[in-house]
């Protein structure tokens, strides 16, 4: 039998998930999966009727109690049916996982680059995220494209992000102020960005901080990647969001 696809996993959230998390979640995963954004259109529409579907199901609290009986009657039937199929008189075998390989660092100017997607600044004693949010870190390289925010959806994202389990066994990961992803702006010898390619491959041309814009008209600041410096704009742009901590 199948793994159960559940509203739950449709949106990535616990089973405990309060509503302010599922909102958040279903904010972010519509803003990433908008049909205006997607080449196939007909696949994210059909994403977003998922994701809307789950979202109406987890806020009523009437459905919400109907979906969980249903998630414990199909976890029900299919212990009964692995037991059914199980040989007699054996005991279960152990389930083993592969070890995870140690973790190795390379310093890289002024960074420890860890082989876990992770980069220490020794200077700033920051601790960075190698990959952005949307993307992930597999065998030293990013994989996949960074998702896209608006500077409050962003904030959601990061939130959502650390109720789900963070990363690397932290979950206090956060935007980053202005002053401190400025830091991560470098000369760009050899490369199509101001920043240390080593370190931070695939880097997205736009990201949010979590400072706003304290001038007129509001905004928030975010930095610009490819020309070097850091701006004050719109808060509803799409921007991409590198994690700090520390």
């Amino acid at each position: 039998m199948a793994k159960i696809r559940t509203h739950y996993d449709n949106l990535k959230v616990a089973h405990n998930a309060p509503d302010i998390v599922i909102k958040a979640a279903h904010k972010a995963l519509i803003q990433q999966h908008h049909p205006d954004k997607c080449q196939d259109k007909a696949a994210a529409e059909r994403i977003v009727r998922i994701l809307n579907d789950a979202r109406e199901a987890l806020l009523d609290p009437v459905k919400r109690k109907q979906h969980d009986a249903w998630i414990k009657e199909q976890e029900h039937k299919y212990k009964h049916h692995a037991s059914a199929s199980a040989p007699p008189n054996e005991d279960p075998q152990p389930t083993t996982h592969p070890k995870e390989p140690p973790v190795t660092e390379q310093v890289i100017s002024h960074y420890r680059a860890l082989s876990n997607g992770l980069a220490h600044d020794i200077q700033s004693h920051l601790i960075w995220c190698r990959f952005a949010l949307g993307q992930s870190w597999q065998t030293d390289k990013v994989e996949g494209e960074a998702a896209l925010y608006a500077w409050q959806a962003a904030q959601e994202a990061v939130h959502l992000f650390n109720q789900q389990g963070g990363y690397a066994g932290y979950t206090d990961w956060r935007l980053p102020t202005v002053t401190e992803l400025k830091t991560l702006l470098d000369s760009p010898i050899g490369q199509a960005s101001f920043i240390n390619a080593q370190v931070f491959p695939a880097n997205p041309r736009w990201q949010w901080t979590i400072s706003p814009y304290a001038g007129y008209g509001g905004g928030a600041w975010l930095v610009n990647f490819s020309e070097g410096l850091a701006i004050n704009d719109n808060p509803s742009l799409p921007c991409a969001v590198r994690l700090v901590r520390g």
